[in-house]
């Protein structure tokens, strides 16, 4: 994959298992962006923790917030989303609020099925349509999305398709079919699945994939396998890694480092290694889709200058 490719695009929707770092290769992708000189707005979707941690940046309370110059990022809350959407389709303040106050409205608004994920879905499209004021130019030249883990995420997707066939007329099915023909656009949107080298996050990218593109219209521009393990030994490092380890080798690699103890670790790391070129050779061979591989990085907590190094990777790719 060349970024130049992806970040051609003016949307990029990234989904995968929950917990494979999706929202740090947001990160990584908005800042590659950004260093090419856009202007990037990073959403997220009532995300516990906001991606403007990673960057310095203060949380954005729902407002596009400055992370880094040229550098915004966005967490969505469906409901105050849905309640914005009210007031610009009621106008009136007075009876705007009347309806948002309603029993009735806050019992239709969480039972309705589909009925977040359609308007989180208008207001990124809003968001993707934006225009300054004065030269009517994009407001936002790329606007990178960290959409919901896979098990919700195409239920997120699916929602315009279903959406449009039942409601066939009104501003809810309009907007459904643009919001539809927004996503399907290969030369305006490209979805990215994110996945690590462990069986079950393969698996399910591999079955998003699929579905996305057999059940939406959608396929996939890209495939970022996070979290690989990079190969520290040469084989000669390897054998003797595990001669030693086959006679019990016994001391101290240096002081205070326990030589059994450091076998154990490089057996777990060239374990881990082979475990990545498994899973990059599966994903490969199965999916006919660019694949990107970023490392696994040794850290605590991350912060900027790992995004940075990311998307430094990403350039790299």
């Amino acid at each position: 994959m060349r970024l130049d490719d992806l970040l051609s695009r003016r949307l990029v929707v990234l989904t995968g298992k929950g917990g494979v770092g999706k929202s740090v290769v947001g990160a990584a992708l908005a800042v590659a962006a950004r260093e090419r000189g856009k202007r990037v707005l990073l959403v997220e979707v009532a995300a516990p923790l906001e991606a403007a941690r990673l960057l310095g940046g203060p949380p954005s309370q729902g407002r596009e917030t400055e992370a880094l110059p040229g550098l915004f990022t966005v967490n969505l809350d469906p409901a105050a989303v849905m309640n914005e959407y009210v007031r610009h389709v009621v106008k009136l303040e007075m009876l705007a609020r009347r309806i948002l106050t309603s029993p009735i409205y806050r019992r239709f608004f969480a039972a309705a099925p589909g009925l977040k994920e359609l308007m989180v879905l208008g207001k990124i499209m809003v968001l993707e349509e934006a225009r300054k004021h004065l030269s009517q130019a994009p407001l936002w030249d790329l606007v990178v999305v960290d959409a919901p883990a896979t098990g919700h995420g195409l239920a997120f997707l699916k929602v315009p398709l279903a959406a449009s066939a039942a409601v066939p007329v009104g501003p809810i099915g309009r907007n459904a079919r643009r919001v539809l023909a927004m996503l399907r656009d290969p030369g305006r949107t490209a979805l990215v699945v994110v996945a690590i080298p462990e069986e079950m996050a393969v698996v399910e990218a591999v079955q998003f994939h699929r579905l996305a593109a057999g059940e939406i219209g959608i396929e996939p521009a890209a495939i970022v396998l996070n979290g690989c393990h990079e190969r520290r030994f040469t084989d000669e490092d390897e054998a003797e890694v595990l001669r030693l380890t086959t006679e019990g080798a016994e001391g101290e690699l240096e002081p205070g480092v326990p030589l059994p103890a450091a076998l154990r670790a490089a057996r777990r790391q060239i374990r881990r290694r082979k475990l990545t070129r498994f899973y990059q050779a599966r994903l490969r061979r199965t999916l006919d889709t660019p694949l990107v591989s970023l490392p696994f990085l040794f850290r605590e907590a991350l912060g900027l200058e790992d995004v940075r190094l990311l998307a430094r990777k990403l350039e790299a790719a």
